[in-house]
């Protein structure tokens, strides 16, 4: 038999523990934090072995920011998720719903506030959080924005701080009192912010007329 037509084993299980790992890192740093939160826990939740989480991610810093990104994934912020085709009337109100859901979800608001109250002490875990939740979020719609702008849907010179501009006005009142853990406002409350919020971009933003 031709050596090379030999089928490549262990693999697609490499590939199933490299899957497990990060599940395992989303769930318990979304409860505990990162410095709550052990290389031990995460191997045993996983089922592998210490050494194997640190031969597939090499330090327990770079698999926390993977789990932030996966997280930011899970709830739509994926460039694989977003259609650069799609007119940003259809686009945009996806994306800022995905956004919200993903700000407002417990993990995110536990991690956001852990790394706040420790970037003087740890600033590498805060610069960690930053890169890759808050900069990849931005980085989906920047993109998405200047696809738009290329093809004049939208008129728009800088699509980085456009898309930090639509971002940080969804936030509004509903992430603030969230991250204050006081009274929240009605799911029909947000959505009618978030819609307010997306059609305000895009009166800003219309491509001027001719």
């Amino acid at each position: 038999m031709n050596k090379s037509a030999t089928p490549v084993r262990g693999r697609p299980r490499s590939k199933r523990k490299h899957r497990e790992i990060i599940t395992a890192a989303v769930e318990l740093f979304g409860q505990h934090g990162f410095e709550g939160t052990s290389v031990d826990d995460i191997a045993a939740a996983a089922g592998v072995s210490k050494q194997t989480v640190y031969t597939h991610f090499g330090s327990k810093e770079n698999l926390f920011g993977l789990a932030v990104s996966t997280k930011c994934k899970q709830h739509g912020m994926d460039p694989e998720a977003i259609d650069l085709d799609a007119p940003p009337e259809i686009m945009l109100p996806e994306i800022a719903n995905s956004f919200m859901r993903l700000i407002n979800s417990e993990e995110a608001l536990r991690i956001h506030a852990i790394c706040t109250a420790n970037a003087e002490t740890h600033p590498e875990l805060a610069g960690l959080f930053f890169e890759h939740g808050p900069m990849e979020a931005v980085n989906v719609v920047k993109d998405y924005l200047a696809a738009q702008a290329n093809i004049g849907r939208l008129c728009i010179d800088d699509p980085k701080t456009a898309a930090w501009q639509l971002l940080c006005m969804l936030k509004g009142e509903a992430h603030t009192r969230m991250q204050f853990n006081i009274n929240t406002m009605s799911k029909k409350q947000q959505d009618a912010y978030t819609k307010d919020c997306v059609e305000m971009f895009l009166r800003a933003y219309a491509p001027l007329e001719s």
